[in-house]
């Protein structure tokens, strides 16, 4: 019994020294997309090999094959590249480069050692074994900075992205009162027009200053997610985009390419209940340094976002609300710095301290607009750097103006004198976040509210 057992041991530990290894397909990612093939990368003799076509057609290069040689051959800004099956000395513009591994063919399909493939045409090869994640990056070092400045807008938001070679986007424009100081920021940064605007959603705070924005500057093109209110700052925006006679987009989840800097649409034609899940949420993509601007988009926003999300700054959804921020959401976003939009002493008790530990907890560092004033970030695409206006303390607990109640007998608007049933047409045109409510007649007249004369509540 003893020999038989040895046996069985010896046979299993053959068995094992002679079996092939089973190693998951790598995933390959190019620029941030992660590409599909009819083949998959394989590793050969510790070396990756990669489909050679389908990723240089996906860098843009023209690709040849000629059966008779068995050579590929690969064309693209005036450089050359030929590689032949079975041979370790492809050449580069008539330059040879030595490999490890040689091509071959699998399935019809020419795979060769990744490194070479990702290289060839100047792009820069990362490879994690943990993950089997193949990342190949085309981009080019960024010339000049970018930089994002949140505009401290008070309960509002504002953000102005500077690229290089004078390409410019404005993402919202605080409230009615904000536009003369957003126009005077962006021409003291030496904004001579605006290649995008993007109006995240339809709320004053977000929208309101727009038209004097495009009173004062030319504007290329305006995106919003093409959901309007009834409301009268709504109206004005929508008649003023008409007559800057500029470019209009509806996110559709496009991208835009400002050289080697792209700005990522994530959103689309959903239909929401909520006017702020109408939020237009975008990711700048600089290199190995990513924004994500989120609006007032809330988590059953956040739930069906898809694609990358990691971005190392975050600007925080809806002023710190606890509508916002899921921690399912940050997994995914993984913030080196967050960034909240919100005015101090707001009535809404922006931002949550729900909110605020879940961000401390994923390791994130909270910038607010209300306690550091401007917030401009400037990264070259491989590191970046925060500049404050001011750095005022975190308010303690019993500093925080406690939230108003969201619900009660009566509404009003905290833009307005007037308070209403719930519901007349006028409450329901008020914005979500400039609801205030009352439990009673009393409560609405000691805050200096008078009714309504439409829907006259008693």
């Amino acid at each position: 019994m003893k020999r038989r057992g040895l046996l069985i041991c010896l046979v299993f530990l053959i068995c094992m020294a002679f079996a092939t290894p089973v190693f998951a397909a790598p995933t390959v990612y190019l620029d941030g997309k992660q590409l599909s093939f009819d083949v998959q990368p394989t590793i050969e003799n510790g070396r990756t090999l990669v489909p050679l076509r389908a990723i240089f057609e996906a860098m843009g290069a023209n690709v040849d094959w000629n059966q008779s040689t068995q050579t590929a051959t690969a064309t693209k800004d005036g450089t050359t590249v030929n590689l032949r099956i079975g041979s370790l000395t492809p050449t580069i513009n008539g330059r040879i480069k030595t490999l490890d591994v040689p091509a071959k063919i699998v399935n019809g399909r020419t795979l060769a050692p990744l490194r070479f493939v990702g290289e060839a045409f100047g792009g820069t090869v990362g490879w994690d074994p943990t993950t089997q994640m193949i990342t190949i990056s085309t981009w080019p070092v960024i010339q000049s900075p970018v930089k994002v400045h949140f505009i401290d807008v008070g309960q509002a938001d504002s953000i102005y992205i500077e690229l290089p070679n004078n390409n410019d986007i404005l993402i919202d424009a605080g409230n009615r009162s904000d536009g003369p100081s957003i126009v005077s920021y962006l021409r003291a940064q030496d904004v001579d027009d605006i290649e995008l605007l993007i109006a995240t959603h339809p709320h004053e705070d977000h929208i309101g200053g727009i038209p004097d924005v495009l009173d004062a500057f030319v504007v290329e093109k305006v995106l919003d997610s093409g959901y309007y209110s009834d409301t009268a700052i709504s109206k004005q925006y929508q008649s003023k985009v008409a007559a800057e006679d500029c470019v209009y987009q509806a996110d559709s989840r496009q991208t835009f390419n400002y050289g080697s800097v792209l700005l990522q649409v994530l959103t689309g034609a959903e239909t929401w209940d909520d006017a702020n899940d109408y939020s237009v949420v975008c990711r700048l993509d600089t290199g190995d340094i990513e924004f994500l601007f989120t609006g007032d988009a809330e988590t059953p926003v956040e739930n069906i976002l898809t694609g990358e999300l990691a971005s190392e700054i975050l600007k925080v959804g809806h002023h710190g609300s606890t509508s916002s921020t899921g921690t399912a959401f940050l997994s995914k976003v993984k913030p080196e710095v967050a960034v909240i939009c919100v005015g101090a002493g707001n009535t809404y008790g922006h931002p949550h301290q729900e909110t605020l530990t879940k961000l401390k907890s994923a390791g994130a560092k909270i910038y607010r607009t209300d306690l550091n004033g401007n917030i401009v970030i400037t990264t070259d695409g491989q590191s970046y750097t925060v500049k404050t206006a001011k750095n005022l303390p975190e308010p303690s607990q019993e500093e925080i103006t406690p939230s108003v109640p969201d619900t009660g007998k009566y509404v009003g608007s905290s833009n307005s004198n007037k308070y209403h049933l719930p519901t007349c047409r006028y409450a329901e045109s008020i914005a979500p976040e400039n609801k205030v409510w009352f439990k009673d007649i009393n409560a609405a007249q000691a805050a200096g509210y008078e009714p309504c004369g439409v829907c006259k509540p008693r």
